[in-house]
């Protein structure tokens, strides 16, 4: 592509290219998580975007400009405003033909393809971003590196289970067991893993999807030790909480207060998730001593609070 073209390509996009815009979702996705995602960088697509987008689809990429050096192709120099590439925006624009130009000139281990911009996104999380499977492939084919951590401390794979897309899939289909088994042990800077973001989105078909990929079930998040299960009374899902169950969670496990996911639900709506948990929870554990609740959550979301002196559920006294 020649210079002067590429720059011109990018500036009559970048008045409508920031961050805090809507995004380009495919019709029938959940968007929850995507409103987390509207600071990335991508704007919506208007008409001066579609315009930009006819006229990138129209260039094609050329190695370097006259009387450039061999080793200094003028695309690979390029950076926006935003700290984005000319393969981020690419991507982000939906350009697959250039991005398929990009990556033919690009080898295994290019640090290109792992550029980062200023929110730390690189190709990959924009190829799940604006949910594009098969460049997500593309990109992993070609050496991308799916444990680079965008601003949120979120890797490709976060957002991808947040976001309940088909990426999920294109990136176990390009990695070992091993090594998405370790991703998935990743936390974000929140202290959450892949699965609790899938749990806290009501993700069930992801939920049991990263299960069986090897996600820990039982992992805690680092902020106040609550397991899937524990989110999963937080969100009062009683859907998500059999699945989980059903899938061995352990409804035991502690947080670092000593509450097991049976105490959580002590002041909330859901009976039926009260009653069910009682029933696979160890008595042992049912009732807590006094000094147990003194306890300062670390988490902004939810605090656990006990309005009652004294509980009584099934027959058994909670101390509260």
């Amino acid at each position: 592509m020649d210079c002067d073209n590429c720059k011109g390509v990018v500036d009559q996009g970048k008045a409508d290219y920031k961050s805090g815009s809507g995004l380009p979702w495919v019709a029938g996705k959940q968007t929850g998580a995507a409103e987390d995602r509207c600071d990335s960088g991508i704007g919506s697509m208007n008409e001066k975007d579609e315009e930009m987008l006819r006229e990138i689809q129209e260039l094609s990429l050329t190695d370097k400009r006259p009387g450039m050096a061999e080793s200094a192709p003028c695309w690979r120099d390029f950076v926006s405003e935003d700290g984005d590439t000319f393969l981020h925006l690419a991507i982000i624009h939906g350009a697959t033909d250039i991005v398929d130009q990009i990556l033919k000139n690009t080898v295994e281990g290019d640090q290109y393809l792992s550029s980062q911009n200023y929110l730390k996104q690189t190709p990959l999380h924009l190829a799940v971003i604006t949910d594009q499977p098969q460049l997500v492939r593309h990109l992993l084919w070609s050496g991308g590196d799916l444990g680079l951590r965008d601003v949120k401390g979120n890797t490709p794979l976060h957002i991808a289970c947040e976001m309940n897309s088909s990426c999920v899939q294109a990136i176990s289909e390009c990695s070992t067991r091993l090594h998405i088994q370790s991703l998935l042990d990743n936390r974000n800077y929140n202290g959450l893993t892949c699965l609790h973001l899938a749990v806290k989105n009501r993700h069930y078909q992801m939920v049991n999807y990263l299960i069986q990929l090897g996600a820990n079930i039982n992992a805690q998040e680092t902020s106040s030790g609550r397991t899937a299960l524990h989110l999963a009374v937080e969100e009062q899902d009683a859907d998500m909480v059999s699945l989980l169950l059903v899938c061995r969670a352990d409804p035991n496990a502690l947080m670092y207060n000593g509450c097991t996911a049976f105490h959580l639900t002590v002041g909330r709506d859901n009976h039926k998730i009260q009653m069910e948990l009682m029933n696979v929870t160890d008595p042992s554990l049912l009732i807590m001593n006094e000094e147990d609740y003194l306890w300062e959550p670390e988490s902004p979301e939810k605090e656990l609070t006990f309005s009652y002196d004294d509980c009584v559920i099934g027959g058994h006294l909670l101390s509260c």
